[in-house]
């Protein structure tokens, strides 16, 4: 009887730092959330050499430097991966995270390495800034991590994992013409981040302990989504010079739009392109899609498209499957 096992996990989005002046002893700290579209499946069973099967030669190559890590490092069986569904890579929704820990998880199943999700993150060097992937692999929901100490290697400290509220909606938008920063380029932003203001890491730290987790934990929308809306402030502030400018102009020109709807909650997930707004129940968020819909139409901005999506309470979905 064949070993065959299966892994699935969520796209994220990630929805700021808490520190970013790369002087400071501790950095980072973040907050993120499991959205329910957009996801990674891997299938892994034992070949007689070691193959890969993905339409996506990017994720292909990553994947191959995945196993030859583990077999560098640990007697691995001869196996075939196949990569049933993946995340848009470079669209700030966490794929490499996703594809990374799922590879990592397979292997050490397959093999019976018995690896936590933590070991595998260290080995494969994830999680070096944010802990959002890695928490949200682990358990979905809404998540908080506490940051790292500058020197440590070790994925950030993850502080609390709170459950999404049912009612409250998720309007994804997407820029087809552009791909976030990734790679070589975004360390080299990061490594820009000196001496900045340190009213950025108190504004943002307590936007999250005094607005956001009450927020979640009362299921009281209004100050959750005004804490979102000031560190996105910041960070908009921090890596493009001034508020609601970010990676994508024509996602910036709707959230300029949004701004001057008086509507809270929206921003940028990561390097972006793909960006959130939160609205308080199906019918808030259908009325303010009706309103972009219109607004886009107008300026004619092309190439934008909206996805509506729901917060994911749970992480990793593992099987094994016996192939008789």
């Amino acid at each position: 009887m064949a070993k065959i096992y299966t892994v699935e996990s969520p796209a994220r989005i990630h929805l700021g730092f808490m520190e970013l002046d790369n002087t400071a002893p501790r950095l980072f700290g973040s907050a993120g959330l499991a959205i329910n579209k957009f996801r990674n499946k891997q299938k892994i069973e034992l070949s007689k050499k070691f193959e890969v099967f993905c339409n996506d030669q990017e994720i292909k190559a990553k994947i191959q430097n995945i196993i030859k890590l583990f077999s560098q490092s640990y007697k691995i069986k001869k196996c075939r991966l196949t990569v049933i569904d993946f995340i848009p890579l470079h669209r700030g929704l966490g794929s490499g995270t996703q594809i990374s820990l799922g590879t990592g998880l397979l292997i050490s199943k397959l093999n019976g390495l018995n690896l936590t999700i933590n070991e595998i993150s260290n080995f494969l060097g994830r999680g070096q800034r944010s802990g959002i992937g890695v928490q949200t692999f682990k358990s979905g929901g809404f998540v908080i991590d506490l940051g790292k100490k500058k020197k440590s290697k070790s994925p950030p400290l993850g502080l609390l994992n709170l459950k999404w509220p049912k009612n409250w909606e998720i309007i994804l938008i997407m820029d087809k013409k552009f791909l976030g920063l990734h790679g070589l380029e975004e360390t080299r932003e990061f490594s820009k981040l000196k001496n900045i203001n340190s009213k950025f890491a108190k504004e943002n730290c307590y936007n999250i302990l005094m607005k956001i987790i009450p927020g979640l934990i009362e299921n009281d929308f209004d100050p959750f989504v005004e804490g979102i809306q000031k560190i996105q402030e910041n960070m908009s502030k921090i890596f493009y010079g001034k508020k609601y400018n970010y990676s994508s102009e024509n996602i910036s020109r709707i959230f300029n739009f949004l701004k001057h709807e008086n509507h809270l909650g929206f921003g940028q997930s990561s390097w972006g392109p793909s960006s959130f707004i939160f609205c308080k129940n199906k019918t808030k968020r259908d009325e303010l899609l009706n309103k972009m819909e219109n607004f886009i139409e107008l300026k004619k901005i092309e190439g934008i498209n909206f996805i509506m999506v729901k917060g994911r309470n749970f992480g990793n979905n593992k099987k094994r499957i016996n192939d008789d």
